[in-house]
């Protein structure tokens, strides 16, 4: 019965977002401002947290405790209020007060929110937000350290309820409608073959290669992580796949874990979704979705090209091959049966990028698209042709899937507006930011380094809208006052919070893909970190020069291009430790120095350095190997001789 109700009111959340994200109801006569609507989805999405997740973790419930029922209650008191009371409310908005009412069903709703977030994000968001919801009530006691005014339980109420940078603010509105939409996007293409055929198309250009399922590892997990927008789903989901065919290559378990964990991971900063955050990049900065996509595709890609080459001279060393021809598919015929599956996500970028329409609106085109794509592409073949009622549970279990993914950022930013309701109101964001620039001296590097650390621990467990939306609003301030860039400021704390998910001892990715591998986490983790490597230096890098963002002078962006490329891949040689042998320690170091410091941007002598370094290693290198291709070659022309007359 439960489950019957979950499923019904994840097509009923569904149904109303899609309605109003395409502006049907507006066709329909139907007339709904934005508030009011996202209280509704924010009351079925509530009500969904406490019906699915039980209170201490663990399986899935069969039934409904007593406080389960007192939260869902509290949920729809004070969403359903918001909803559909607008006439009582919105009078009281303009006064700028509140009643002993609104006080209690204020209080209903960010008692079930704080609790909703512990059980969907993690504790620690919770304890964030519960933080800044009471600091506004005792921080009058204090105002040497959070600088606020006596603030009554009528005007938090106001705040937090009522008012425009509240619960009901910003990242409210992005997630009942934007990441909704994309939402509904991604469980289309997740409950079609789409993903298989991603997949299929990776194999089918890397499988022959040395080590060719680690690099359909990389190719895949690039692809399907860009929508999916979680780490450890992304690994359950290509993981599966990849990772026995690693082990089968000749890959250990640990490295073919650290492969999935670090290529996985790297899906939530590759435009053009970056698991929804480019949306809430661009929302948040008021700049257009196609420069977000634009500035944060360099970085992604040299990210990428270091697990690359590091893949490859493991491989190498090893002495690994592909696979079989036989046991791979055919390009031409995945890209035969599976085109179609680019048209929704070409219709996507042509409609973002070229007619500028809403982002909403382009999401919800697309799911459309591909919906009709999926179901045209079943209709025409005799044995995956679906009646009416196959296409009904589809689409249904397309509705639920969308609606489950919805819940954790929809959450996370129903708390992200406690957040920024209380530092609004406080000055506390202004303090906070002041603390870091006063603890960093004024120093941009040192700023960046403590930014960093805050950014690792509060970013801890979480996926990545949740990560990002507490980050931009507690650390990035700090950055963009002491002169940083916006976008490389949101992009820097969203990196970094990210890679938790692949440093010892948190390392979640990894255990998530030992759990397939059967290696050490603790391994794993640190080879994750090796092959993920350039996540922790290029936000730096990006933060002082900005080309890296593809922003700026032409010039400068091709030197910035041709020097990142150099850079990444002479240090992933260093870090791999193999050329065309393996090489030394000595030699290893010098190779990580060289690349280094060919990505230290706008200092020519730094190039100089690297070039000169990394040149005599490579030259020492292949006089080497040629030296003992010679020995070898006149090894075997003397043996041959005598081999030769000792016959005659």
């Amino acid at each position: 019965m439960l489950r019957k109700v979950v499923t019904l009111l994840s097509a009923v959340l569904m149904v109303i977002g899609g309605l109003y994200v395409s502006n049907a109801l507006e066709f329909l006569g139907i007339h709904i401002t934005i508030v009011p609507y996202c209280a509704l989805i924010l009351m079925l999405v509530l009500v969904l947290v406490f019906l699915i997740f039980p209170a201490k973790g663990g399986p899935g419930k069969e039934k409904l405790p007593w406080y389960d029922i007192a939260l869902i209650t509290m949920s729809v008191c004070g969403s359903g209020y918001i909803t559909f009371f607008p006439g009582r409310w919105e009078p009281l908005l303009v006064r700028g007060t509140t009643t002993l009412f609104e006080v209690i069903l204020c209080l209903m709703l960010v008692i079930a929110i704080l609790e909703a977030t512990r059980r969907t994000v993690n504790l620690s968001m919770a304890l964030i937000a519960s933080f800044f919801l009471i600091h506004l009530v005792f921080g009058s006691h204090f105002p040497g350290i959070f600088l606020t005014f006596d603030f009554t339980l009528e005007r938090i109420a106001g705040i937090f309820y009522l008012r425009a940078e509240g619960i009901f603010g910003t990242p409210v509105e992005i997630a009942c409608t934007i990441v909704l939409a994309f939402m509904l996007f991604s469980a289309i293409l997740q409950n079609s073959e789409a993903g298989r055929s991603i997949l299929d198309g990776a194999f089918a250009l890397t499988g022959r290669w040395k080590g060719g399922p680690a690099k359909a590892a990389i190719l895949g997990s690039a692809a399907l992580g860009t929508m999916v927008g979680a780490t450890a789903a992304n690994i359950a989901t290509t993981g599966s796949i990849t990772i026995p065919l690693m082990k089968k290559t000749g890959y250990s378990p640990v490295f073919a874990g650290g492969v999935e964990a670090v290529a996985s991971n790297g899906g939530q900063i590759m435009p053009p979704v970056m698991g929804a955050v480019a949306f809430l990049i661009a929302e948040l900065l008021s700049m257009p979705y196609w420069s977000v996509c634009v500035a944060a595709f360099l970085p992604a890609a040299l990210y990428f090209l270091a697990i690359f080459v590091q893949v490859h001279f493991e491989a190498v060393r090893l002495g690994l091959r592909g696979l079989p021809p036989e046991e791979l598919p055919s390009f031409g015929k995945v890209f035969k049966e599976g085109w179609y599956y680019l048209i929704p996500v070409l219709l996507l970028v042509y409609l973002l990028a070229k007619l500028h329409l809403p982002v909403q609106h382009c999401g919800f085109y697309a799911s459309m698209a591909a919906m009709l794509i999926v179901i045209i592409n079943w209709q025409r073949k005799k044995e995956t042709r679906k009646g009416v009622k196959g296409l009904v549970v589809w689409f249904i279990a397309c509705l639920e899937t969308a609606a489950r993914a919805l819940l954790v950022p929809a959450v996370a930013c129903a708390s992200a507006g406690i957040i920024i309701g209380s530092l609004d109101s406080s000055g506390l964001g202004f303090r906070l930011s002041s603390i870091l620039v006063d603890a960093s001296g004024g120093s941009l590097f040192l700023l960046l380094v403590l930014t960093a650390i805050a950014s690792f621990i509060l970013g801890m467990g979480m996926t990545s809208i949740p990560c990002y939306l507490v980050l931009v609003i507690l650390v990035a301030p700090a950055l963009v006052h002491l002169g940083v860039v916006p976008i490389a400021a949101h992009l820097f704390v969203f990196y970094w919070g990210l890679i938790s998910f692949l440093t010892p001892p948190v390392a979640v990715a990894a255990y998530v893909a030992c759990g397939i591998s059967g290696g050490h986490p603790m391994r794993t983790g640190f080879i994750a970190m090796r092959l993920g490597v350039v996540k922790y230096i290029v936000p730096f890098l990006f933060v002082y020069s900005p080309s890296l963002l593809l922003m700026g002078p032409i010039g400068k962006i091709t030197i910035a291009l041709i020097t990142g490329i150099i850079g990444v891949t002479i240090l992933s040689i260093g870090l791999e430790g193999f050329l065309l042998k393996p090489i030394t320690v000595l030699e290893r170091l010098l190779f990580i120095v060289g690349g280094s410091l060919a990505l230290i941007p706008a200092d020519k002598s730094w190039e100089i350095m690297a070039a000169g370094i990394t040149l005599s290693i490579m030259s020492w290198e292949i006089m080497a190997a040629g030296i003992i291709l010679s020995t070898l070659a006149v090894y075997l022309h003397v043996k041959s001789a005598r081999g030769a007359a000792l016959q005659v």
